[in-house]
């Protein structure tokens, strides 16, 4: 392929002779237009310098309109070799690249494949020893397995991960809350303060229910005894005829409007009081 000669098989032969011509053109629009940095323009002879500037306009015009149909008729031609080159190079290099690349990318695959069969190997007898494997697997680990990636390097991150692990798992093994913090570090990621904080804050929180229900227990307990206070007062164990006198005493606890309407009410009632 290196033996081709670019230059010699794609030759634009017209292209200096329309170059000359444009530069033939360019010194004649100097020649012209070479006065006018000195015209002036006054109130006699402004319809003269217009008369200048729509002939400049004009010429302007013409070669604009040339320029576009010398554009057209290049491009013709161009459009019919982009074709036959699409047809004759490209589209043949393209596939001839792509097939190479396929068989590159199979072996590079069964590269990384048998290098990430070692690396599992190795990994797997390392969480063994350390005796979780329970705990984590090969793919927890997140190696990003490439080829430019050393084996030294993707098995010391291995090392680092297992020990990390290792030591969090000494640390929650010696908490109360162990099986609470293992289950949460299992599940965020293995991050051992964060799953610390999460059953820390959930024990907290937990407590403070467990005291509001106590508080709440306790104030039905207490209603419960009124209750029974009660009904011991106006409820005795034996049956009494209705026109008994019977004392009892109880202590209430109201506003002082309420006491007086039932210091008045007693009286209405004939009760007697102290």
């Amino acid at each position: 392929m290196n033996n081709i000669n670019l230059n010699e098989i794609v030759k634009i032969e017209q292209m200096p002779k329309v170059f000359s011509q444009l530069e033939e053109i360019g010194k004649f629009i100097d020649k012209n237009t070479k006065d006018l940095d000195e015209l002036e323009c006054t109130e006699d002879n402004k319809q003269k310098v217009k008369n200048r500037r729509t002939e400049i306009n004009n010429t302007l015009k013409a070669l604009e309109d040339r320029r576009k149909e010398i554009k057209s008729k290049l491009l013709e031609p161009y459009e019919l070799f982009n074709k036959k080159y699409e047809q004759e190079c490209k589209v043949k290099l393209k596939d001839a690249s792509n097939l190479l690349k396929t068989k590159i990318d199979n072996i590079e695959e069964e590269q990384k494949k048998e290098k990430k069969e070692e690396l599992e190997l190795f990994a797997k007898e390392h969480i063994e020893f350390n005796n979780l494997e329970n705990i984590i697997s090969f793919d927890d680990i997140g190696l990003n397995i490439t080829l430019s990636a050393s084996m030294k390097s993707l098995k010391d991150q291995i090392l680092e991960f297992v020990k990390k692990i290792s030591n969090d798992i000494e640390c929650i093994s010696s908490d109360e809350d162990r099986d609470e913090i293992l289950y949460e570090y299992q599940h965020n990621g293995f991050n051992y303060q964060n799953a610390i904080l999460t059953v820390r804050k959930r024990k907290e929180e937990i407590n403070k229910l467990q005291e509001q229900h106590k508080e709440v227990q306790l104030r039905i307990d207490e209603d419960a005894k009124v209750v029974e206070k009660v009904d011991e007062i106006v409820a005795p164990k034996q049956i009494l005829e209705d026109d008994e006198i019977l004392k009892v005493t109880f202590t209430i606890e109201t506003t002082k409007s309420n006491i007086v309407e039932l210091k008045n009410w007693l009286k209405e009632r004939g009760i007697k009081y102290e």
